[in-house]
């Protein structure tokens, strides 16, 4: 390992054997003050962890920045830090353990990246020194870079992403002050968000979990109208109905007469109509407010494309150092968002792959809705990560996904609206799988 408390190269270079395994594991936002804590799966991870430290051959596992959360954890212990403290908790005993595991591997290498969430491992010493005594890191760096030895002028490279985003963009990682607008946001204001049943209904401290991040103001909408809605059917409408009904039938009773129950149902019905067109012209402007406050949001850069044309014209990626060859493989996270696109480098003239690691966190995704309605926000785990090798003559690229049920918290309104439309959950222990992969052609050495 390298000396204690040493930052370690801007950009870690590496050439690797042809057999060895390169692994891009991101986001997974370990740790964080109580309530606070969106990583919900380690038992899954340490079960990637043992996994890959069983694989025989050599393995260069990269954790690519927000591995963990720094800026989620307010206060630690005396004599603690974020991360100690994080490596404390009993829950992620296990998941740290594996970790361990896998980097005391004779032929195994774990090198740290950070993003915008664990900026602090960088510029704070302390954090450095208890990773690398604790045996769950060798290297630290702001950005990898690796070639096989059969492909020596194919550069796999490695940032967090976080540069691409201008709400997260860090201009010196050294200091510790540099606090981009992401930062505030997630320190300041989502801790400070209303509490009370008011908030409890519209679930604000779900926020954290909405991706992607431009659907932010579409799930609020959301949120306001379903609520709206439940709230409306659950205290008026409801009510209304079944104290006319029981007005009509004490009526009845008290007045009796020929043809009497006829009427009465008559009248029941026609009300009853009555209410529920009003209920519908409700719905109708409300569904048009809240898709129009949808609409009227500004749409943000979307990073997958800015770092597509930055590789198309052959510009070096914002924390590149000096890179052995050109990138035939990008890899990047930050964005939660697992996808794998081809991009036409500039040099060769052949194709290049960039891909997301995505992330290990549940999430709020956007499902289109019945009837026009906004859409309903539902919870989906993802579970990602991204392995590179060398095989005949080219680079394999997989995206691999670790699947898990998740369960669905939606209310009545909100089950309706998707009626028919939610996807069949996978088997719990369903096995891993690769979820998306392509191959970068190399010609062979001369």
């Amino acid at each position: 390992m390298s000396p204690a408390g040493a930052k370690g190269a801007t950009t870690v270079s590496r050439r690797l054997g042809d057999d060895a395994l390169l692994v891009f594991l991101s986001d997974c936002h370990i740790g964080g003050d109580k309530g606070r804590d969106i990583f919900e799966s380690p038992d899954d991870l340490a079960a990637l962890f043992d996994e890959l430290a069983a694989r025989a051959g050599p393995l260069e596992l990269v954790l690519a920045g927000d591995f963990f959360d720094c800026l989620r954890i307010g206060t630690v212990p005396p004599g603690q830090n974020r991360v100690s403290a994080t490596i404390a908790r009993p829950e992620y005993r296990e998941v740290f353990g594996a970790l361990a595991r896998l980097a005391a591997g004779k032929d195994a290498r774990v090198v740290y990246m950070p993003g915008n969430h664990d900026a602090e491992v960088w510029w704070n010493a302390e954090i450095r020194a208890d990773l690398e005594r604790e045996g769950l890191v060798h290297e630290f760096a702001l950005s990898y870079a690796a070639t096989f030895e059969s492909a020596p002028g194919q550069v796999v490279y490695c940032e967090h992403g976080n540069e691409f985003d201008s709400a997260n963009m860090k201009r010196n990682y050294d200091d510790p002050l540099d606090t981009p607008l992401g930062d505030h946001i997630v320190t300041e204001i989502i801790p400070r968000l209303p509490g009370g049943r008011a908030a409890a209904a519209l679930q604000l401290r779900e926020i954290d979990h909405v991706f992607p991040l431009d659907t932010i103001p579409q799930w609020i909408a959301g949120r306001l109208f379903y609520t709206l809605v439940t709230q409306l059917v659950r205290w008026l409408l409801l009510p209304l109905l079944v104290a006319y009904v029981a007005f009509e039938i004490v009526a009845y009773l008290l007045g009796g007469g020929d043809g009497a129950v006829t009427a009465l149902f008559i009248k029941i019905v026609y009300d009853i109509v009555l209410l529920l067109a009003a209920f519908g012209v409700f719905f109708l402007v409300a569904r048009r407010q809240a898709n129009r406050s949808i609409e009227s949001t500004p749409a943000r850069p979307v990073e997958a494309d800015m770092i597509r044309q930055r590789l198309q014209t052959g510009e070096p990626p914002p924390l590149a150092g000096e890179l052995p060859g050109e990138i035939a493989v990008f890899v990047s996270g930050h964005t939660h968002a697992p996808a794998l696109t081809q991009f036409e480098r500039p040099a060769s003239g052949g194709p290049g792959i960039a891909i997301n690691s995505g992330c290990w966190l549940r999430q709020l995704q956007p499902m289109k809705a019945h009837f026009r309605a906004p859409a309903v926000f539902v919870n989906v785990f993802v579970q990602t990560h991204v392995r590179v090798f060398l095989r005949d003559d080219g680079l394999s690229v997989e995206l691999w996904e670790r699947l898990r049920p998740s369960r669905q918290s939606m209310r009545v309104a909100e089950r309706l609206a998707v009626a028919g439309k939610l996807p069949a959950e996978p088997p719990a222990g369903s096995p891993p799988r690769v979820r998306a992969a392509a191959a970068v052609r190399v010609a062979p050495p001369a």
